[in-house]
């Protein structure tokens, strides 16, 4: 089936004799992307304005932080598969109990960071690094809170390399639809692509280090 777009989606099920109205087509497709419930979280005006700041932070500078942060946060759905997205050198599949040690092997000391209460968790060397990367997401939520269902949608489904971003901020009520249009895909492989970039030259930098 192709996931590819909302309109690939539909010639898809077409083939099959399947013909949904355009509302199920959307439950359908955002199914397709893990969010079986769209927009039951409602907001109040504090947690809408949350959606982009940080909400858990800690420091995993010693081998016995990794370990304990990685106890702590076990029971995150999308740690594993948000810090190994930007570390496809890391063997996949790696559990969240495990997963922050073997970053932390990998490219040394940095900084666990949720960038808002539903958005990616990441592993930044510094402060520095991890403004970056809070900035980059934010730009995403704030673009694509303006934007049609259809267009997120369609940038959700047309990015497969990584974990989707928006389809997790989907489970709210987040998008206020003001007719402003923003390439959300391109803003959501910024944010990826710059984790990517920090992770290697932090890989790089410690393998260099050790000899």
């Amino acid at each position: 089936m192709d996931l590819s777009s909302l309109a690939a989606l539909e010639a898809s099920l077409q083939t099959q004799n399947i013909v949904l109205d355009a509302e199920t087509l959307r439950r359908v497709a955002w199914a397709a992307l893990d969010q079986s419930r769209p927009r039951t979280v409602k907001l109040t005006p504090q947690a809408r304005a949350r959606l982009s700041h940080l909400t858990d932070l800690r420091d995993v500078f010693s081998p016995a932080d990794a370990e304990r942060v990685g106890r702590e946060f076990a029971g995150e759905k999308w740690l594993a598969p948000d810090l190994l997205a930007a570390r496809p050198w890391l063997m996949s599949g790696t559990p969240p109990k495990k997963v922050i040690s073997d970053v932390m092997h990998s490219q040394w000391s940095g900084l666990v960071a949720l960038l808002g209460e539903f958005g990616p968790w990441v592993y930044a060397a510094n402060v520095a690094d991890l403004q970056i990367l809070g900035w980059l997401y934010g730009e995403l939520v704030r673009a694509a809170s303006h934007a049609q269902e259809n267009g997120v949608l369609n940038a959700a489904l047309s990015q497969s390399e990584f974990p989707s971003l928006l389809s997790r901020l989907e489970a709210t009520d987040y998008r206020q639809p003001s007719g402003v249009v923003a390439d959300l895909a391109a803003l959501e492989s910024a944010f990826w692509d710059a984790a990517q970039a920090q992770a290697r030259r932090d890989r790089e930098a410690w393998q260099a280090r050790r000899g």
